[in-house]
Protein backbone atom coordinates (compact mmCIF):
# COMPACT_ATOMS: atom_id res chain seq x y z
CA UNK A 1 0.00 0.00 0.00
CA UNK A 2 2.60 2.18 1.15
CA UNK A 3 4.16 1.77 -2.57
CA UNK A 4 0.57 3.26 -3.95
CA UNK A 5 0.72 5.91 -2.00
CA UNK A 6 4.31 6.69 -3.11
CA UNK A 7 3.26 6.59 -6.82
CA UNK A 8 0.04 8.91 -6.40
CA UNK A 9 2.37 11.47 -4.35
CA UNK A 10 5.21 11.20 -6.77
CA UNK A 11 2.09 11.58 -9.91
CA UNK A 12 0.87 15.08 -7.85
CA UNK A 13 1.67 18.56 -8.16
CA UNK A 14 4.04 19.21 -4.83
CA UNK A 15 7.03 20.81 -6.20
CA UNK A 16 9.20 19.27 -4.37
CA UNK A 17 8.97 16.14 -5.79
CA UNK A 18 12.33 15.38 -7.79
CA UNK A 19 11.73 14.79 -11.88
CA UNK A 20 13.67 11.43 -11.54
CA UNK A 21 10.64 10.33 -8.95
CA UNK A 22 8.07 11.27 -11.35
CA UNK A 23 9.77 9.59 -14.10
CA UNK A 24 10.13 6.50 -11.72
CA UNK A 25 6.38 6.83 -11.13
CA UNK A 26 5.39 7.13 -14.57
CA UNK A 27 7.30 4.48 -15.64
CA UNK A 28 5.51 1.94 -13.32
CA UNK A 29 2.05 3.61 -13.81
CA UNK A 30 2.77 2.39 -18.02
CA UNK A 31 4.31 -1.00 -17.24
CA UNK A 32 0.84 -1.71 -15.01
CA UNK A 33 -1.45 -0.26 -17.80
CA UNK A 34 0.54 -2.47 -20.73
CA UNK A 35 0.09 -5.38 -18.38
CA UNK A 36 -3.73 -5.00 -18.69
CA UNK A 37 -4.15 -4.12 -22.04
CA UNK A 38 -1.89 -6.56 -23.11
CA UNK A 39 -4.34 -9.72 -21.67
CA UNK A 40 -6.88 -8.90 -24.88
CA UNK A 41 -4.26 -8.93 -27.51
CA UNK A 42 -2.70 -12.23 -26.41
CA UNK A 43 -5.98 -13.88 -25.66
CA UNK A 44 -7.05 -12.62 -29.27
CA UNK A 45 -3.48 -14.61 -30.53
CA UNK A 46 -3.77 -17.36 -29.01
CA UNK A 47 -7.82 -17.70 -30.42
CA UNK A 48 -6.30 -16.76 -33.61
CA UNK A 49 -3.58 -19.83 -33.49
CA UNK A 50 -6.15 -21.90 -31.61
CA UNK A 51 -8.48 -21.40 -34.96
CA UNK A 52 -5.93 -21.92 -36.99
CA UNK A 53 -5.48 -25.70 -35.72
CA UNK A 54 -8.95 -26.54 -34.80
CA UNK A 55 -9.02 -26.27 -38.76
CA UNK A 56 -6.12 -28.86 -39.54
CA UNK A 57 -7.78 -31.18 -36.98
CA UNK A 58 -10.80 -31.24 -39.18
CA UNK A 59 -8.65 -32.11 -41.82
CA UNK A 60 -7.23 -34.91 -39.92
CA UNK A 61 -10.40 -36.27 -38.24
CA UNK A 62 -11.96 -36.36 -42.32
CA UNK A 63 -9.31 -37.69 -43.38
CA UNK A 64 -7.65 -40.23 -41.06
CA UNK A 65 -9.43 -43.18 -39.34
CA UNK A 66 -8.82 -45.45 -36.73
CA UNK A 67 -8.40 -49.33 -36.92
CA UNK A 68 -8.44 -52.08 -33.83
CA UNK A 69 -5.92 -53.75 -34.14
CA UNK A 70 -4.50 -57.17 -32.22
CA UNK A 71 -0.67 -57.01 -30.57
CA UNK A 72 1.18 -60.23 -32.10
CA UNK A 73 3.54 -60.11 -29.53
CA UNK A 74 4.31 -58.07 -26.13
CA UNK A 75 5.50 -54.73 -26.52
CA UNK A 76 8.68 -54.41 -24.14
CA UNK A 77 8.25 -52.23 -21.32
CA UNK A 78 9.70 -49.21 -21.37
CA UNK A 79 12.82 -48.54 -19.72
CA UNK A 80 13.82 -45.80 -17.29
CA UNK A 81 15.99 -44.33 -19.67
CA UNK A 82 13.11 -44.09 -22.19
CA UNK A 83 9.64 -43.52 -20.99
CA UNK A 84 7.84 -44.90 -24.09
CA UNK A 85 7.35 -48.54 -25.24
CA UNK A 86 9.16 -50.36 -27.90
CA UNK A 87 6.94 -50.81 -31.35
CA UNK A 88 5.02 -53.80 -31.20
CA UNK A 89 3.80 -55.67 -34.03
CA UNK A 90 0.07 -55.60 -34.90
CA UNK A 91 -2.37 -56.71 -37.41
CA UNK A 92 -5.73 -55.80 -38.70
CA UNK A 93 -8.15 -56.40 -41.38
CA UNK A 94 -8.13 -53.91 -43.75
CA UNK A 95 -10.61 -54.36 -46.75
CA UNK A 96 -10.49 -57.95 -47.61
CA UNK A 97 -6.62 -58.31 -47.15
CA UNK A 98 -4.64 -58.48 -43.59
CA UNK A 99 -2.00 -56.26 -43.05
CA UNK A 100 0.87 -56.87 -40.15
CA UNK A 101 2.70 -53.61 -39.06
CA UNK A 102 5.04 -52.81 -36.33
CA UNK A 103 3.24 -50.10 -34.55
CA UNK A 104 4.10 -47.51 -32.04
CA UNK A 105 2.49 -48.76 -28.54
CA UNK A 106 0.90 -46.60 -26.45
CA UNK A 107 0.99 -48.88 -22.82
CA UNK A 108 2.92 -51.79 -22.72
CA UNK A 109 0.98 -54.20 -24.39
CA UNK A 110 0.47 -58.13 -23.93
CA UNK A 111 0.09 -60.49 -26.76
CA UNK A 112 -3.48 -60.53 -28.15
CA UNK A 113 -4.34 -57.44 -26.87
CA UNK A 114 -6.53 -55.24 -28.77
CA UNK A 115 -5.16 -51.40 -29.94
CA UNK A 116 -6.38 -48.71 -31.93
CA UNK A 117 -4.06 -47.67 -34.81
CA UNK A 118 -4.47 -44.66 -36.93
CA UNK A 119 -4.38 -44.48 -40.42
CA UNK A 120 -4.27 -41.57 -43.14
CA UNK A 121 -6.06 -41.55 -46.61
CA UNK A 122 -3.40 -43.39 -48.09
CA UNK A 123 -3.40 -46.11 -45.50
CA UNK A 124 0.13 -44.81 -43.87
CA UNK A 125 0.24 -45.13 -39.76
CA UNK A 126 -0.17 -42.01 -38.16
CA UNK A 127 -0.25 -40.66 -34.46
CA UNK A 128 -3.82 -40.02 -33.39
CA UNK A 129 -5.41 -37.07 -34.07
CA UNK A 130 -5.18 -34.22 -31.27
CA UNK A 131 -8.34 -33.55 -29.59
CA UNK A 132 -10.01 -29.81 -28.98
CA UNK A 133 -9.70 -30.12 -25.73
CA UNK A 134 -5.46 -30.78 -26.36
CA UNK A 135 -5.90 -27.66 -28.06
CA UNK A 136 -7.09 -25.61 -26.00
CA UNK A 137 -5.18 -26.07 -23.08
CA UNK A 138 -1.91 -25.89 -25.04
CA UNK A 139 -3.16 -22.22 -26.67
CA UNK A 140 -4.07 -21.20 -23.29
CA UNK A 141 -0.82 -21.96 -21.37
CA UNK A 142 0.94 -20.66 -24.57
CA UNK A 143 -0.75 -16.93 -24.18
CA UNK A 144 -0.32 -17.14 -20.90
CA UNK A 145 3.27 -17.43 -21.55
CA UNK A 146 3.79 -14.89 -23.89
CA UNK A 147 1.55 -12.81 -21.46
CA UNK A 148 4.35 -13.66 -18.44
CA UNK A 149 7.18 -13.11 -21.02
CA UNK A 150 5.71 -9.25 -22.02
CA UNK A 151 5.39 -8.28 -18.53
CA UNK A 152 8.72 -9.80 -17.61
CA UNK A 153 10.54 -7.94 -20.37
CA UNK A 154 8.93 -4.53 -18.85
CA UNK A 155 9.86 -5.09 -15.55
CA UNK A 156 13.29 -5.69 -16.62
CA UNK A 157 12.89 -2.24 -18.20
CA UNK A 158 11.53 -0.74 -15.35
CA UNK A 159 13.75 -2.07 -12.80
CA UNK A 160 16.92 -0.64 -15.56
CA UNK A 161 15.57 2.68 -15.48
CA UNK A 162 15.31 2.79 -11.85
CA UNK A 163 18.98 1.78 -11.55
CA UNK A 164 19.67 4.52 -14.02
CA UNK A 165 17.41 7.18 -11.82
CA UNK A 166 18.89 6.02 -8.64
CA UNK A 167 22.49 6.87 -9.68
CA UNK A 168 21.20 10.05 -10.90
CA UNK A 169 20.16 10.25 -7.85
CA UNK A 170 23.51 9.37 -6.15
CA UNK A 171 25.04 11.56 -8.49
CA UNK A 172 22.87 14.72 -7.75
CA UNK A 173 23.37 13.92 -3.77
CA UNK A 174 26.91 14.31 -4.44
CA UNK A 175 27.20 17.30 -6.19
CA UNK A 176 24.73 19.08 -3.46
CA UNK A 177 26.86 17.66 -0.62
CA UNK A 178 29.79 18.67 -2.27
CA UNK A 179 29.03 22.66 -2.48
CA UNK A 180 27.40 22.32 0.93
CA UNK A 181 30.93 20.84 2.26
CA UNK A 182 33.42 23.07 0.24
CA UNK A 183 30.95 26.32 0.23
CA UNK A 184 33.34 28.99 -1.01
CA UNK A 185 30.96 32.23 0.11
CA UNK A 186 28.61 32.19 -2.61
CA UNK A 187 30.97 31.50 -5.96
CA UNK A 188 30.03 28.18 -6.37
CA UNK A 189 26.63 28.89 -6.56
CA UNK A 190 26.78 31.82 -8.61
CA UNK A 191 24.96 32.43 -12.18
CA UNK A 192 27.26 32.54 -15.02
Amino acid sequence: MSRVRWVMHALGTNPLIRRTDRLEAISIVLIIGLSLIAIPFVNRIGDDISEARMQTISAQQRDWHPVTAVALNDSSAPSARFAKPAPVRAQWKEGTQLRTELVPGPVFLKAGAPLTVWLDGSGKIVHPPTTADEVRSSMTSRAWAVWLSAVAAAALVAAGLRRWLDRSRTRAWERELQLLAHNDDGWANRLI
